[in-house]
Protein backbone atom coordinates (compact mmCIF):
# COMPACT_ATOMS: atom_id res chain seq x y z
CA UNK A 1 0.00 0.00 0.00
CA UNK A 2 1.71 3.23 -0.86
CA UNK A 3 1.94 5.46 2.06
CA UNK A 4 0.45 8.60 0.17
CA UNK A 5 -2.32 9.25 -2.56
CA UNK A 6 -0.58 9.36 -5.80
CA UNK A 7 -3.01 11.89 -6.87
CA UNK A 8 -4.50 14.32 -4.26
CA UNK A 9 -1.09 13.34 -1.59
CA UNK A 10 -3.20 12.62 1.30
CA UNK A 11 -1.37 10.08 4.28
CA UNK A 12 -2.83 6.90 3.64
CA UNK A 13 -3.71 4.98 7.25
CA UNK A 14 -5.25 1.93 7.78
CA UNK A 15 -8.31 2.30 10.00
CA UNK A 16 -10.75 0.19 11.89
CA UNK A 17 -13.78 -0.81 10.39
CA UNK A 18 -16.73 0.55 12.61
CA UNK A 19 -19.11 1.67 9.62
CA UNK A 20 -21.52 -1.39 10.72
CA UNK A 21 -22.01 0.70 14.35
CA UNK A 22 -23.30 3.94 12.13
CA UNK A 23 -25.27 1.30 10.50
CA UNK A 24 -27.12 0.03 13.53
CA UNK A 25 -27.86 3.84 14.08
CA UNK A 26 -29.29 4.37 10.84
CA UNK A 27 -31.08 1.57 10.82
CA UNK A 28 -33.06 2.30 14.49
CA UNK A 29 -33.35 6.05 13.29
CA UNK A 30 -35.38 4.68 9.92
CA UNK A 31 -37.50 2.57 12.29
CA UNK A 32 -38.40 5.24 14.26
CA UNK A 33 -39.12 7.09 11.45
CA UNK A 34 -41.08 4.84 9.42
CA UNK A 35 -43.81 5.62 12.33
CA UNK A 36 -44.48 8.83 10.72
CA UNK A 37 -45.36 7.69 7.17
CA UNK A 38 -47.20 4.51 8.66
CA UNK A 39 -49.14 5.64 11.43
CA UNK A 40 -51.03 8.61 9.29
CA UNK A 41 -52.13 6.10 6.50
CA UNK A 42 -52.62 3.03 8.39
CA UNK A 43 -52.90 3.58 12.35
CA UNK A 44 -51.37 1.14 15.10
CA UNK A 45 -52.94 -0.25 17.77
CA UNK A 46 -52.63 -3.69 19.97
CA UNK A 47 -56.48 -4.91 19.69
CA UNK A 48 -55.56 -5.77 16.22
CA UNK A 49 -52.72 -7.25 13.89
CA UNK A 50 -51.73 -3.75 12.57
CA UNK A 51 -48.04 -3.54 14.92
CA UNK A 52 -47.34 -6.82 13.31
CA UNK A 53 -48.28 -5.16 10.15
CA UNK A 54 -46.03 -2.08 11.05
CA UNK A 55 -43.10 -4.27 11.79
CA UNK A 56 -43.08 -5.84 8.71
CA UNK A 57 -43.37 -2.65 6.60
CA UNK A 58 -40.59 -1.74 8.39
CA UNK A 59 -38.50 -4.31 8.32
CA UNK A 60 -38.95 -4.42 4.54
CA UNK A 61 -37.84 -0.78 3.79
CA UNK A 62 -35.59 -1.28 6.02
CA UNK A 63 -34.05 -4.35 3.92
CA UNK A 64 -34.69 -2.68 0.42
CA UNK A 65 -31.96 0.37 1.64
CA UNK A 66 -29.76 -1.73 3.47
CA UNK A 67 -27.41 -1.07 0.65
CA UNK A 68 -28.06 2.36 0.76
CA UNK A 69 -27.47 2.42 4.63
CA UNK A 70 -24.61 0.59 4.18
CA UNK A 71 -23.02 3.04 1.70
CA UNK A 72 -24.06 6.01 3.68
CA UNK A 73 -22.64 4.93 6.99
CA UNK A 74 -19.39 3.78 5.26
CA UNK A 75 -19.25 8.04 4.28
CA UNK A 76 -20.32 9.26 7.51
CA UNK A 77 -17.55 7.04 9.25
CA UNK A 78 -14.74 8.19 6.85
CA UNK A 79 -15.88 11.64 7.05
CA UNK A 80 -16.02 11.57 11.00
CA UNK A 81 -12.55 9.69 11.18
CA UNK A 82 -10.84 11.36 8.26
CA UNK A 83 -10.04 15.06 8.21
CA UNK A 84 -9.00 16.39 4.35
CA UNK A 85 -5.62 18.11 4.59
CA UNK A 86 -5.24 20.52 1.67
Amino acid sequence: MNEYCPHCGQKLIGETNNGPGINYALTTILLFLNILWYYPIFGLSYLDNSIFYFLAASVTVVILLQPVLMRLSRSIYLYILLAFQE
